[in-house]
């Protein structure tokens, strides 16, 4: 089979006989020989068997378990190429809204060691990946996309976990810091947890319930509790074991700045505002910043670091939008992969806000919501900011500007 294109998952396009078969671990203009693995009514799966015409790109994958735990995608492919692949998987989709303008692309620092939070599965003893390829377990000794200090605490807690067996426990989550590493065991019900020295070194949260970002998941329990800060752009941030941060931090700032350059001194509804850490950058420029948030346990955090023009409403998004996009100049969106509410874009659409900017680690959710707003706003700008290097999963920011 010829590679005949990149879909929006990383993995080669081929077709057969008319029918589309995705191909992982592949590059345009490659010619493969395929296994067929999984077959549906739309679509095969296939896994390549020989490779009889190479890319020039292809280079020999570093990990052992690049592969079979599913995580990256394009760990065979130069960096360089990963790019230009990641910028061309945007450019189809956006066509979907008639888009054909210039896409500017902002490479990571780092392309191996950049996350800063991975969170790892226990089975039977072991930590590792849910395969999104298999859904099956892989176990894992480290991750070559974690941060150094990440790997030496998975290193401790395996340690610790050789010694003890919980049959409750579900993930092992490891967050960096300023100083260090906080450690996460998350328990699906309570259980025993007999606390031992080798975690000594590193704050430790017991949390109870499915998922950890969220509300209904409890911290039972804090071992060597420090103050734990995050800083970036200047500014010092407290950590919080269930809330969302941004996993690569140099790509981060840089995002943060180029959101930053594009509003004036105005007033700027921050929309899924999290923790308050992108509300309080703009907040240095901005007239006010009002930030809006469901998850009550970030709302919290941003409440400590509030400067006087901002204000933190602690509430769904689409309900209360519509009450302060009045007189409002700029609204920043950066919603998780699910995307907006059709309320909340009625709402701003209503409101004639003259500015959007779309914050978006899902373009399948932004396609679907540009639908409805290019109807009204025309896209001047599109950056991708390389967050997940390896991975086929992009971070996009769309300056939007009233017709």
């Amino acid at each position: 089979m010829k590679i005949i294109d990149i879909a929006y998952s990383g993995n080669g396009v081929a077709k057969e006989n008319g029918k589309v078969v995705f191909v992982p671990q592949t590059d345009i203009g490659e010619e493969v020989d395929v296994e067929i693995v999984k077959t549906t009514s739309k679509f095969d799966i296939g896994k390549i068997s020989e490779i009889e015409k190479a890319s020039p790109f292809r280079v020999i994958p570093p990990c052992p378990y690049y592969g079979k735990c599913g995580g990256c995608d394009f760990q065979h492919l130069t960096y360089e190429r990963e790019l230009e692949l990641k910028r061309h998987i945007l450019q189809n989709e956006l066509k979907k809204i008639n888009f054909s303008g210039e896409i500017d692309v902002e490479k990571s620092e780092k392309v191996y060691n950049y996350r800063n939070k991975i969170k790892l599965t226990y089975k039977n003893g072991e930590l590792g990946y849910i395969s999104n390829l298999t859904h099956d377990f892989v176990a894992v000794d480290s991750c070559m996309l974690a941060e150094k200090n990440i790997l030496l605490a998975l290193k401790v807690v395996r340690e610790f976990l050789s010694k003890n067996h919980f049959q409750y426990l579900k993930n092992v989550a490891f967050r960096s810091y300023q100083n260090g590493v906080m450690i996460i065991f998350l328990f699906s019900q309570k259980e025993k947890f007999v606390y031992d020295e080798v975690l000594n070194s590193y704050p430790v949260v017991i949390a109870v319930g499915e998922i950890l970002e969220s509300d209904k998941t409890k911290v039972v329990k804090i071992y060597n509790n420090t103050d734990m800060k995050y800083r970036l752009m200047g500014e010092e941030f407290d950590i919080d074991a269930k809330s969302f941060l941004q996993v690569n931090k140099d790509m981060a700032e840089k995002l943060y700045k180029f959101v930053l350059n594009n509003i004036g001194e105005q007033v700027v509804i921050n929309a899924y505002s999290g923790q308050g850490v992108l509300s309080k950058i703009l907040s240095k420029k901005a007239k006010k910043v009002v930030g809006i948030e469901m998850q009550k346990s970030s709302h919290l955090i941003a409440e400590k670091i509030k400067s006087p023009n901002m204000l933190n409403v602690n509430a769904k998004v689409e309900d209360v939008i519509g009450k302060f996009a009045t007189d409002v100049d700029a609204v920043v969106l950066d919603p998780a992969r699910e995307g907006c509410k059709s309320e909340v874009l009625s709402e701003i659409i209503k409101a004639n806000i003259k500015k959007i900017i779309y914050i978006s680690c899902n373009f399948s959710t932004l396609v679907r919501d540009l639908k409805s707003l290019t109807k009204f706003y025309k896209i001047d700008k599109v950056k991708i900011f390389d967050m997940f290097p390896k991975t086929a999963n992009l971070e996009v920011c769309l300056i939007l500007e009233k017709f």
